[in-house]
């Protein structure tokens, strides 16, 4: 049952959280995507608060070929899939409260790259030369398995202020998105203005990611 359709051209900065709750493993968004979803170059960025519950998918796009086109997991490493290819970054962060991701990825260069709290990590290779496909379905807190017909490894806590660019945004923008400065908003994906459905128990609460 479609719960809440969010279509709002809200500032960033009072837009609510999503609160996804630990016990509901039905909770998931269904994103409607500002363009098409076929990427030679992406940028990523989101706050979150997860429950220590194991590997959770942030967002999950998937084709009818693809599964793993694009995903995003967090847990004790970040988890990044593109066209079904997998690399991980290991998270350090043992604090329970908000932590700023931004993953990068360019298919020129075969690279990945992930960005916590504003600090660049190791890059890592992948998928150079890959475009993913376009006509797939964009998920926030669930992965899909299209061959069972179910949904796994469902987030569990608060995520919030999430973008989707078609390119590599430069260091200086992830670190005033980190810093919750200027704004850039998402040509794929944009907090506040991308129309999304809230499906099985997901919550809007108020926004403390950068307080």
């Amino acid at each position: 049952m479609l719960a809440f359709l969010v279509i709002s051209d809200t500032k960033c900065s009072t837009f609510p959280a999503f609160y996804f709750p630990v016990e509901n493993i039905e909770s998931f968004v269904e994103v409607h995507p500002l363009r098409a979803v076929s990427l030679q170059a992406f940028t990523l960025c989101f706050w979150s608060r997860a429950q220590p519950v194991g590997s959770q998918t942030v967002l999950s796009y998937s084709t009818g070929e693809s599964d793993h086109e694009l995903v995003v997991t967090v847990g004790t490493e970040l988890g990044l899939w593109v066209g079904g290819h997998f690399l991980s970054f290991p998270l350090q962060q043992e604090a329970r409260g908000w932590l700023h991701h931004c993953v990068t990825w360019c298919s020129q260069e075969g690279t990945a790259n992930l960005w916590l709290n504003g600090a660049a990590g190791k890059a890592q290779s992948l998928q150079q030369g890959y475009v993913s496909q376009a006509g797939g379905t964009v998920l926030l807190g669930k992965a899909r398995d299209a061959l069972l017909g179910t949904f796994s490894n469902g987030f569990a806590g608060w995520l919030s202020r999430l973008g989707l660019w078609g390119r590599v945004l430069g260091a200086a923008e992830i670190r005033a998105l980190a810093l919750c400065r200027a704004q850039p908003r998402g040509d794929i994906i944009a907090w506040g203005q991308t129309p999304m459905a809230l499906l099985g128990g997901v919550l809007l609460q108020p926004d403390t990611s950068c307080h």
